[in-house]
């Protein structure tokens, strides 16, 4: 009876860890739901209360789109979204890289990522990025059609939007994957490493705070929170003080994923994945206090310098705890394979490149009419995940297409 019960068990949990094709829910899962966090994320923006909009000169804007209907708390909402997102879709894009590196090569891998990153790249910052921007441009007080706003875009070099993520993931992929090459006697021990962190999350959690502080904290202190430049030109845009965040969480994606899902911190036996409710837990009390802390009036004495290290450093909790929380969930949480939920994850890629022009055109639409922020903010992301489902599922039936998104 009790082996019985044990191979029942362990038939449960094949059943809701494994999608169709053998791919692993809990990641497929985990990248939609950051997917959709984007999303939701871009269809705030209009509508926090610090928002402001710029007509002389619309990239200097906090948003495409920005209304006169306000809600205080997509404050809340927006800022725990953009304190780790980005930096977990990071960790889940290395998750890949060497056993991609290991199956194909080095030159396959390169060119399989050239087309699989830079085609949508150079696609959607000529073409799908000027329409999004063209329903903020109608707003300003330089609006003479589209094909001159193109003109201009085009003599500037065109603007990324959130596409930056893509070319910053190719620049990250290239990087590694040329400089892994005289490392690969290393790796063994690399694997060995990560593999004992199984047994030691919670000294892999206080190192990667570290980590992330030591190199994060010094580029905020030189460049600010929300300096943006470019490599070598536009539209290689880059957020100045979070790239080598940004870069660290991809590499701890690739180390990672070296050991394989099942064989390291992300094992399913590992204290991270059987305690999830305590990591989702301490990611809610992080992200609480790195909100709340920061106006306490007992902070109001100390010195401007004390008072931002104080709150970077709880930036800094709080990015580390959120993405380990939504590891920790998606690795630990029993999961069902929901058609649509797949449907979705198959579309998330597309889904990604293709959602600001609707979000910004659904704002558009709703911009100054005397709809509370909360209504505006649900047909906006609504109507987002919807169309940009719908456009995914046409592109995804184009055999050529399909092979690259």
């Amino acid at each position: 009876m009790a082996l019985a019960q044990e191979l029942r068990e362990d038939s449960k949990v094949e059943i809701v860890s494994s999608a169709p094709g053998g791919r692993d829910l809990s990641i497929d899962y985990l990248r939609t739901t950051l997917t959709l966090l984007v999303l939701a994320h871009h269809s705030s923006l209009a509508y926090t209360s610090w928002a402001h909009f710029n007509r002389e000169h619309i990239f200097l804007s906090t948003a495409p789109i920005v209304d006169t209907t306000r809600w205080a708390f997509f404050d809340y909402a927006e800022n725990f979204n953009d304190v780790f997102f980005m930096s977990l879709m990071f960790l889940v894009s290395g998750l890949f890289v060497y056993p991609a590196l290991r199956k194909h090569g080095t030159l396959r891998f390169l060119r399989d990522r050239l087309l699989r990153l830079g085609v949508p790249f150079v696609f959607a910052v000529t073409l799908l990025m000027p329409i999004a921007y063209y329903a903020s441009w109608q707003l300003s007080d330089r609006n003479a059609g589209f094909f001159d706003f193109y003109e201009r875009l085009a003599l500037a070099g065109f603007a990324a939007g959130p596409p930056w993520f893509v070319w910053v993931l190719l620049f990250f992929d290239v990087v590694l994957a040329l400089a892994l090459a005289p490392f690969q006697l290393a790796v063994p021990l690399a694997e060995r490493s990560m593999r004992s962190l199984r047994r030691h999350t919670i000294a892999a959690v206080c190192g990667a705070f570290v980590l992330s502080a030591i190199t994060y904290l010094p580029m905020l202190k030189m460049y600010g929170f929300g300096t943006w430049s470019q490599f070598l030109t536009s539209p290689l845009s880059f957020q100045v003080s979070r790239i080598g965040l940004y870069a660290l969480w991809f590499l701890f994606g690739f180390l990672i994923g070296g050991t394989g899902l099942n064989d390291g911190i992300l094992s399913r036996e590992g204290s991270l994945a059987r305690h999830w409710p305590l990591w989702v837990a301490a990611c809610i009390l992080a992200y609480n206090a790195l909100w709340f802390v920061p106006k306490c009036p007992l902070l109001h004495g100390l010195s401007t310098l004390t008072q931002g290290a104080i709150e970077a450093t709880l930036w800094v909790g709080s990015c580390v705890m959120s993405s380990v929380g939504f590891l920790a969930f998606f690795r630990g949480a029993s999961l069902q394979a929901r058609s649509w939920m797949l449907s979705l994850s198959k579309s998330a890629y597309v889904m990604y490149l293709v959602h600001y022009v609707y979000i910004t055109w659904m704002q558009r639409l709703l911009l100054y009419r005397p709809i509370p922020a909360a209504l505006k903010f649900l047909f906006v992301f609504l109507t987002t995940t919807l169309l940009s489902w719908l456009t995914a599922q046409c592109l995804l039936r184009i055999p050529k297409l399909k092979n690259i998104l």
